[in-house]
């Protein structure tokens, strides 16, 4: 049998229009979406369920949505669809770069952690007729057609980003600077984690201070700019311990640990079992 080296990375499909798909989701659409398996994604992926059940696994979370709500997964995520039922509702993948920086901010805060958000049959007409008419601009041919397209799916977005907006802001005054610069290292973070791991150094690549940097984090997380570092690693260790066959000693080099003694060491510290007693206990 071949050695499974990698997750599969899924890019968005060569008919999709200006690095944007917009798609309705039918019941029909059950089998071919149980059908991708495993994988990730290199854009984001914003999902809208008007009926049905979905479930979804997402880097180790379950993650259940009954009746209307929305949700969403950052490039990189692993997930699968375990189940669904009679679902139906619209499907949005389009390049994080098309997200302006509050909506990058919004939506990367609400998906390190995130639930699907229940939402109101007044905010579902609302998203259902701005991803339709996206859709239907998509499919056109008219003069201007990208200027159109880009301008309608800054709404669909804003429309997203307002209703996580609604589940992770307790502070009514509005200052997103903090979850911007959190954004802007998580963003720093996901690209870099394999070879950059001190705070300074990310720091210094956003021109502000560590302890700027840390307060930032830590005041839009909990949690410090080091915390964040080792999860990337701990759970990029997690996924190749349990999507792939990789040794050991091959996840440590793939994640920058010349000493693999010492990634075991970091991974039983924080997990609170061994690399090999991980992948035994999830694979069973």
């Amino acid at each position: 049998m071949p050695k499974k080296t990698d997750i599969p990375l899924h890019y968005l499909s060569d008919d999709s229009v200006m690095g944007i798909a917009v798609h309705k989701i039918e019941r029909t659409d059950d089998a071919i979406a149980m059908d991708l398996g495993v994988h990730r994604d290199n854009h984001g992926n914003f999902f809208f369920q008007e009926k049905g059940y979905s479930c979804l696994m997402v880097d180790f979370r379950e993650v259940r949505l009954h009746g209307c709500g929305v949700f969403c997964i950052l490039p990189g995520q692993v997930h699968y669809l375990t189940d669904t039922f009679d679902a139906t509702g619209w499907f949005l993948a389009t390049d994080m770069t098309a997200l302006d920086e509050w909506q990058r901010a919004v939506v990367e805060e609400y998906a390190q952690n995130g639930m699907p958000v229940c939402i109101t049959e007044q905010q579902s007409e609302t998203l259902s007729k701005s991803l339709s008419l996206l859709s239907d601009i998509s499919k056109s041919s008219e003069d201007h057609k990208q200027i159109i397209l880009q301008n309608m799916l800054k709404v669909c977005l804003s429309v997203f980003a307002c209703l996580f907006e609604s589940e992770i802001r307790k502070n009514p005054s509005g200052n997103l600077r903090p979850a911007i610069i959190t954004s802007e290292f998580r963003k720093l973070l996901a690209g870099q984690y394999k070879t950059v791991k001190s705070p300074a150094a990310y720091a210094a690549a956003m021109n502000i201070s560590p302890s700027y940097l840390n307060e930032a984090v830590k005041e839009t997380t909990g949690q410090s700019v080091s915390h964040w570092i080792q999860n990337e690693v701990i759970m990029e260790s997690k996924r190749l311990l349990y999507y792939t066959n990789l040794s050991v000693k091959e996840i440590s080099f793939s994640l920058g640990y010349e000493d693999h003694t010492y990634f075991s060491r970091l991974f039983r510290k924080v997990t609170g079992k061994s690399p090999g007693q991980f992948r035994d206990e999830y694979r069973e």
